[in-house]
């Protein structure tokens, strides 16, 4: 899959509200920087690839396939960070420079490796112990890196369905993997990546405890600025607590 094919699931996941909602072209074009005609003619082969439904007027939203592939990019870049920061001490700012390299060519065997790896390797000293009073608030407030389990799912009946079918319920354990510019949150539940649209991750409460290994909470936050590599820019530098670019 080229890396072009990879910034339009990514954009359209990033950018719809609900799981059913049109993401408009125009919209995808600006995020992208190509026009809108060129971001149409892609569309037009997302959708007969399978991957997007194009309704013209209206928009586009990522078909089965199409949001299987999304989720599938947005977890290799984290896996990169994590691993270059803990296992080769690797700067995070360094780190995340070389993600966004290693993304786009990472196939599933190697993508599978790094899973198998991450989860064999022993925590960093205090990376994985949970303070003793968790905290109750939405799932768009919890920073990256925070673990808990979900405790309420505050969204639409057909939201819910959708999260339910994702495996996201209350009492399931999930882990807050990036944080976009516009809201929306990477999670992983029970290991699988699922990308949540900005409104439907304020209406999920988290029961959470932040995870106070201070390398790793900061390669997960530089996870968010994902968007300048996907874009083919050089990711800006990041300073913690400020916005994504």
């Amino acid at each position: 899959m080229s890396e072009s094919v990879e910034m339009y699931l990514v954009m359209t996941a990033l950018s719809r509200r609900a799981p059913d909602q049109p993401v408009a072209v125009s919209h995808l074009a600006g995020r992208l920087g190509v026009t809108q005609v060129s971001a149409i003619e892609m569309c037009h082969k997302l959708s007969e690839r399978g991957l997007m439904s194009y309704q013209p007027y209206k928009g586009v939203t990522l078909t089965e396939a199409g949001e299987a592939q999304a989720q599938a990019i947005l977890s290799r870049r984290r896996l990169w960070v994590i691993f270059l920061v803990e296992n080769l001490g690797i700067a995070p700012e360094e780190a995340d420079d070389l993600a966004c390299q290693l993304e786009h060519i990472t196939s599933e065997r190697l993508v599978t490796a790094l899973k198998a790896f991450l989860e064999r390797a022993p925590a960093p000293r205090g990376g994985w112990e949970r303070a003793r009073d968790a905290e109750t608030r939405p799932l768009d407030a919890c920073a990256a890196g925070t673990r808990g389990r979900i405790a309420a799912l505050g969204v639409p009946s057909v939201a819910e369905t959708f999260l339910r079918g994702q495996g996201l319920a209350p009492g399931v354990e999930v882990e807050v993997q990036a944080i976009g510019a516009d809201g929306a949150v990477l999670v992983a539940v029970e290991g699988r990546p699922l990308a949540l649209a900005p409104g439907l991750a304020a209406g999920i409460t988290l029961d959470s405890a932040p995870a106070p290994h201070a390398a790793r909470q900061e390669a997960w936050a530089r996870c968010s600025t994902f968007w300048a590599c996907l874009r083919g820019e050089a990711c800006a530098a990041f300073t913690p607590g400020a916005p994504e670019g």
